[in-house]
């Protein structure tokens, strides 16, 4: 029998997924030497520009065409680079148990979060995966070691998923807790109150952060084709309805692909990332169309 870690390990697709890696599209902040460009300046790697100089400064690092120039003594600055974190957070409310036909959403859920957390690992970048519901529920804390798969595996091990989500109410709560120009991964099916959802988006963004949103959905949400009578339960409260499927196929797909529409939208106007997940396709292929797609970016 494979070892509880290996769970939401796919050896193959991270491989491939590896090949291609994450570079974050702006600046970042870190706390170690890495591969990635700094807001910081200091004396390696890539000019920046000049500043004055002032005693004290080492005079190896006087431009001295700019003096022969402008009479003046001028420092050459560089950006260095970073790490960076990548920040994942990952929904664990009750709506993520809906399964149908492909699995549940949050085991299509933990995939991601684990090809992501070893790809970025396997680059010298470090990771924090937080689970959330109404509220950030439990967190790795942010590592640099392959750990992080276990972790993953052993926070769903023998645990009841019964709240509702918040998410607006816990992407506020993570700008408080992660400082700046950091990139963060929401891994969710979204459901809540989109306005509220974008408005904590927002507040990462004053932040600086880089945000990359996974919307997860189960193919039946797009094409709601149950014949017979359909009992609905609604997953993150207390009501049961009958009705027969094909009576309600074109209202229902019409509000969820105005949901869809609404997210889409909202992503585009702020510029962030937003990668429709159809759980009808592996998560391997959702990534990597992104990854590459990222790769062809001025």
């Amino acid at each position: 029998m494979a070892k509880k870690w290996t769970k939401y390990f796919d050896a193959e697709a991270i491989t491939k997924l590896s090949h291609i890696g994450f570079k974050p599209s702006g600046l970042v902040e870190g706390t170690l030497v890495g591969n990635h460009r700094s807001p910081f300046h200091g004396f390696a790697i890539e000019f920046a520009g000049h500043r004055g100089y002032v005693p004290g400064d080492d005079v190896k690092h006087i431009d001295w065409k700019a003096f022969y120039k402008t009479d003046k003594y001028l420092i050459k600055q560089y950006e260095q680079e970073t790490n960076f974190v990548a920040h994942l957070l990952i929904d664990i409310s009750k709506s993520m148990q809906f399964e149908y036909k492909h699995g549940t959403k949050q085991d299509y859920a933990a995939f991601i979060a684990t090809a992501i957390s070893q790809i970025v690992v396997n680059q010298s970048d470090s990771v924090n995966a937080c689970f959330f519901d109404e509220e950030i529920v439990e967190t790795t804390g942010v590592t640099n070691s392959m750990d992080i798969i276990s972790k993953i595996a052993d926070f769903y091990e023998n645990r009841e998923f019964k709240s509702p989500s918040a998410i607006g109410k816990v992407l506020q709560e993570m700008a408080d807790q992660v400082g700046r120009r950091q990139v963060i991964f929401l891994i969710s099916d979204l459901f809540g109150d989109t306005e509220e959802t974008f408005n904590g988006i927002k507040r990462l963004m004053d932040a600086k952060h880089e945000i990359v949103l996974l919307h997860i959905v189960d193919p039946l949400e797009m094409n709601f084709n149950i014949p017979g009578r359909v009992k609905f339960i609604e997953m993150e409260g207390g009501e049961e309805m009958e009705a027969r499927g094909v009576s309600i196929k074109e209202s229902y797909e019409e509000l969820f692909h105005d949901f869809l529409k609404k997210t889409k939208e909202q992503s585009l106007k702020l510029g962030i990332d937003y990668i429709l997940c159809d759980m009808n396709k592996s998560f391997g292929f959702h990534l990597a169309e992104y990854m590459s797609g990222r790769m062809f970016r001025p």
